[in-house]
């Protein structure tokens, strides 16, 4: 439990799921930094417990190299593809790459956790010890997509998934760290839903361009006609096909879409029985979970969307915060 200095209060940050949309936390803390915002406790839900590792572990610039590098090709190497443990893709290989810098969580200098969910029990589980890569791999196995992981909690091993399935933004966890006040960034306000299903019922028109064929007007009429219908009719064949393609939801996009909406409607939830002091809502409306080449675009909306809410964070770690801080716990009690 970490103490107020100065008449400070101690500042918590709960960094929120959301995948690829993660990286822009980068751009919130680097925010942080630039308004003077000293943080001392972090607690991280999937991508965003990696994050916030990250800086505790002191790879923060290599954490942004290979953050960049994720989206190309070649970087998909460092992970493992198979069916099993409830996912297809093992990111146990990426994790390793930063296994030389790995501590653990109770001899880091400053309060850090993660929240995932046991599957045997339906519960949230708070990993405050061992291992802190550990706690990142167990806090982002995202159901279906990432393997689940095997990871020792009190006296028994269990099967832990994404700690989004119970809490995708931990600021429970924050306070219980020993934040006096908590800065919340939730990722999935704004996430992306089938919309294309959203629209009048009826009969469905394809538009299709009338074709031009090179060189048509020094062929004979008939030639021309011909390679005209028969262009026209493979238009319209390739666009009928495209439209009945998106009259129907597909599986990773269904999946995708479900993960979004149940994480916004549980987050929206324990917001209002969890209050963060300060919450920030990044729109993330037009950035795909799984867009891990978007980091830059991501990092400046994170950075974008703390920036505006200078004035509320400013005031929040003054010494007057500090003392208003107090009255709002005890009307909390």
């Amino acid at each position: 439990m970490r103490k107020r200095s100065e008449g400070r209060p101690v500042i918590g940050v709960a960094l929120g799921s959301g995948a690829a949309r993660g990286w822009a936390h980068v751009g919130v803390l680097e925010a942080l930094d630039e308004l003077g915002v000293e943080v001392t406790v972090q607690a991280g839900c999937s991508v965003g417990a990696l994050v916030s590792a990250a800086r505790h572990l002191g790879i923060w610039e290599e954490f942004q190299r290979w953050a960049v590098g994720i989206g190309s090709f070649a970087s998909w190497s460092s992970f493992a593809y198979g069916f099993g443990r409830g996912g297809l893709v093992d990111p146990g290989p990426a994790f390793e790459a930063f296994r030389e810098h790995d501590r653990l969580i109770e001899d880091l200098d400053r309060p850090w956790g993660a929240v995932a969910t046991d599957l045997a029990t339906g519960q949230e589980v708070w990993l405050t010890r061992g291992s802190v890569l550990d706690a990142c791999r167990a806090s982002a196995a995202v159901p279906m997509l990432l393997h689940a992981a095997q990871h020792q909690v009190g006296d028994k091993v269990r099967w832990l998934i994404d700690g989004a399935a119970t809490n995708p933004v931990p600021v429970s966890l924050a306070r219980a760290l020993g934040a006096d006040r908590v800065i919340s960034v939730d990722l999935n306000t704004t996430g992306r839903v089938l919309e294309r299903f959203d629209r009048p019922t009826g009969r469905a028109v394809v538009p299709v361009e009338m074709p031009h064929i090179p060189g048509e007007t020094i062929m004979p009429r008939s030639v021309a006609d011909f390679l005209k219908g028969t262009k026209n009719t493979i238009d319209r064949e390739l666009a009928m096909m495209k439209a009945k393609s998106a009259a129907q939801p597909h599986f990773l996009e269904t999946v995708v879409a479900t993960l979004d909406i149940v994480q916004a409607q549980l987050s929206e939830a324990r917001a209002q029985i969890e209050v963060a002091d300060v919450r920030i809502t990044p729109d993330m409306a037009d950035c795909p979970p799984g867009a891990f080449d978007r980091f830059e675009d991501y990092r400046g909306i994170g950075y974008e969307a703390t920036m505006a809410l200078s004035d509320e964070i400013e005031a929040l770690v003054s010494p007057d915060g500090a003392d208003s801080a107090g009255a709002a716990d005890r009307g909390r009690l």
